[in-house]
């Protein structure tokens, strides 16, 4: 796999670390790993949980084992970060 793409569900999924640390062996050399999800702003996301700061995005990933390579702020409500896995 060259790219998985992960776009507002990071903040739904269990376990992030266990389920991306298992997701690395089906990376290719330099494959990446693109997150999109919300901010935590507004009434909505702050209701209903929708929402992950990216820095505790970036720690989940460092922890299952990638390195943040690429930062986006594109969108208002929204965080988008690439991600590559750490050379061993």
């Amino acid at each position: 796999v060259d790219l998985v793409f992960s776009c507002d569900t990071y903040h739904q999924m269990n376990d992030r670390v266990a389920y991306f640390r298992s997701l690395a062996s089906s990376l290719r050399p330099g494959g990446r790993v693109a997150i999109l999800d919300f901010r935590p702003r507004g009434f909505v996301s702050g209701l209903f949980g929708h929402r992950l700061e990216k820095e505790a995005v970036r720690r989940e990933m460092e922890d299952a084992g990638y390195l943040l390579v690429d930062d986006y702020d594109l969108i208002d409500r929204q965080h988008f970060q690439i991600f590559a896995k750490a050379e061993s």
